[in-house]
């Protein structure tokens, strides 16, 4: 796939060099364009191939599939033309920022849905919250083998499908969690992650793994 990165930060450039290293084309864009070139440089050193790197703007015109990381600021803010997201699977990784002693306000509008509205004609898919960054750069039969899950919530199947696709190349396990409005949902998990990993102090490999326990019909406290 072509993958571009809009907004290359610490979550932007790992994740673009793992997909780039798993056989994408990504392209990573910034808006400082030595931001983008180091993120490019650390890919090839790497042994990343296909690695290119310029302006927010170039990023998201290249990519086929798009993740969006300046939080909670309007692509008009970021792309001179946001147009060219029209059609494109655009990937919300965000979180809102902590508050004061974790004293977050009920959730009545996630920043995907708001995405959303700024970005009309784009799929926009809320995934990869739900994890610290360290994650990221385990070792892939490690995150498979633990099972370590992605939460993908989106309106467009095909969409939610190929953000499926690109979690399982980088060792993940999706969970397809329903509409865009769910995303209200994967943040909120995200927040409790951001507790268990700070708040906590378990650290940043702290993450979901969700499981399914095999069935019974025993239970002894049941109603006859």
């Amino acid at each position: 796939m072509k993958i571009g990165i809009i907004g290359t930060g610490n979550m932007g450039r790992t994740m673009g060099g793992l997909w780039a290293l798993a056989g994408h084309e990504v392209f990573f864009g910034a808006r400082r364009a030595e931001v983008a070139e180091n993120a490019a440089t650390m890919a090839q050193r790497a042994g990343a191939q296909t690695i290119h790197h310029g302006t927010n703007d170039q990023a998201a015109a290249f990519g086929d599939v798009l993740v969006y990381s300046p939080r909670g600021i309007a692509p008009s803010a970021v792309l001179t033309d946001p147009s060219v997201l029209d059609g494109k699977v655009l990937v919300d990784i965000n979180n809102w920022d902590i508050p004061p002693g974790f004293a977050y306000d009920p959730v009545v509008r996630s920043l995907a849905e708001t995405l959303q509205e700024q970005a009309p004609r784009a799929y926009v898919v809320k995934a990869f919250n739900t994890l610290a960054r360290q994650v990221f750069e385990l070792p892939a039969d490690q995150l498979r083998n633990r099972k370590v899950t992605v939460l993908i919530a989106g309106d467009h199947a095909a969409a939610t499908e190929t953000v499926a696709t690109l979690a399982r190349d980088l060792g993940f396990a999706p969970l397809q969690s329903g509409g865009l409005r769910n995303a209200r949902l994967l943040e909120t998990a995200g927040d409790l992650i951001r507790y268990f990993i700070i708040g906590a102090g378990l650290g940043p490999f702290a993450t979901l793994n969700v499981d399914v326990l095999p069935a019974t019909t025993a239970f002894r406290f049941a109603d006859n």
